[in-house]
């Protein structure tokens, strides 16, 4: 619980190497649960191959490029960050107990919230100068935009969106109450306007709109209009939006002109670059960690699908695909056995889609875990009922299905 509640909190780092207190406490989960023998070999049971190939094409790719391009040394690290992300995390959630599950997105959303109350209040009172030693200069820009915990303000919309599907969960199974739930609201909404992301603001309402359209129409109704209401009461307070939110969002929505939201114009610039670069490592990549090394903007592309595809040619591609097409297989197929469950997990799984395609290597943790999160709640096994278990016709109760390839 713990690990998923920092999970969002990319700041509380152990020294200078990506561990983060996230990462050391779900390796001190991962440790114990091994010790006990209650690691899942198959999180995803009948799919765990496919799930194994595609991670094992994806690095394979990358150390091909590497060995013949690039520096094998970079890919020990990169393939250790994806192992520990997309299978040491589902195979230690995948054995939880249901109950400590159920509460796993709510433990998520209140990890997120508690990140942006705490930027909120540094951002009404210190200055970038303030915390520049002590946070870095992504928990509050120089131009003012709020990265909070996460530690980037791209980051900080990103889990915003995250959250606000769990939320939504929650509320609706009343694992939260609704004042608490609508302060959590306010606070999640009140950061990823101060983070100034587009893109985390396309993909927040995006989520918002998904789950709610899944979760039912008297759902939509009875929230779109407490929303509307609590939206209308702001804008007739005259209160005014955070500058750089209108700068890098509004204009840019009032316009209907993607070119003036944020930095769309020079990740559109990498992107037409990885493309010409695509051209001579389609089979074998240019290796771990080249393309920033080769590129004329020093930055590698914003599009996890050019990036995997320079550095690690067409096998890594195809492993990609896989990993991605199966996560938003199981989330579809969630709708079959619990609409509410399944609709948090599309939502997820939507908005980390959204992000493949504005960022690059996504092994860090805060990215994977709210997925495994969401999915787990629809597959971790269930476990009947004490009372149920003494009635001799009582059917047994076991792991969600999943669906048939």
């Amino acid at each position: 619980m713990t690990a998923i509640f920092l999970s969002g909190w990319g700041l509380l780092r152990v020294g200078q190497i990506n561990l983060t207190f996230s990462d050391l406490f779900f390796l001190i989960s991962f440790s114990i649960s091994a010790l006990r023998g209650r690691l899942s070999v198959t999180p995803f049971r009948s799919l765990t191959p496919f799930w194994l190939a595609g991670l094992v094409m994806m690095l394979g790719g990358l150390f091909i490029g590497s060995i013949i391009n690039g520096d094998p040394l970079r890919w020990v690290n990169i393939a250790l960050q994806y192992t520990v992300a997309f299978l040491c995390i589902p195979i230690l959630l995948m054995q939880q107990e249901e109950g400590t599950i159920r509460k796993a997105p709510l433990i998520f959303m209140l990890g997120i919230a508690c990140s942006e109350a705490v930027g909120i209040a540094a951002s009404a009172f210190l200055t970038y100068h303030d915390t520049l030693h002590w946070l870095g200069d992504g928990f509050i820009t120089g131009n003012g935009r709020l990265g909070s915990m996460a530690g980037q303000p791209n980051p900080n919309g990103a889990v915003v969106a995250f959250s606000l599907p769990m939320l939504l969960y929650s509320m609706r199974h009343r694992l939260i109450g609704g004042l608490a739930g609508v302060a959590c609201l306010i606070l999640l909404l009140w950061g990823l306007m101060l983070s100034a992301s587009f893109t985390g603001f396309s993909a927040s309402l995006l989520a918002i709109f998904t789950t709610l359209l899944l979760m039912g129409v008297r759902y939509i109704f009875r929230l779109g209009l407490a929303v509307a209401v609590a939206a209308g009461l702001f804008f007739a307070s005259g209160a005014p939006l955070p500058k750089a939110f209108q700068e890098r969002v509004g204009n840019a929505v009032e316009s209907g002109d993607i070119n003036q939201a944020g930095t769309f114009l020079n990740r559109s610039q990498l992107m037409e670059e990885a493309w010409g670069f695509a051209e001579d490592y389609t089979v074998i990549g240019m290796g771990v960690d080249r393309y920033r090394e080769l590129s004329a903007y020093d930055n590698p592309v914003h599009n996890l699908f050019l990036l995997i595809w320079n550095e690690g040619g067409a096998i890594a591609f195809c492993g990609l695909i896989v990993l991605l097409g199966l996560i938003a297989l199981l989330a579809a197929n969630g709708l079959r056995t619990s609409r509410d469950k399944g609709a948090m997990a599309v939502a997820v799984v939507l908005v980390f889609l959204i992000y493949t395609l504005s960022y690059p290597h996504m092994y860090s943790r805060m990215w994977v875990m709210p997925v495994m999160v969401a999915l787990a709640t629809i597959y971790v096994p269930r476990k009947a009922r004490p009372e149920a278990a003494r009635l001799i016709y009582a059917r047994p109760v076991g792991p969600q299905p999943l669906p048939e390839l």
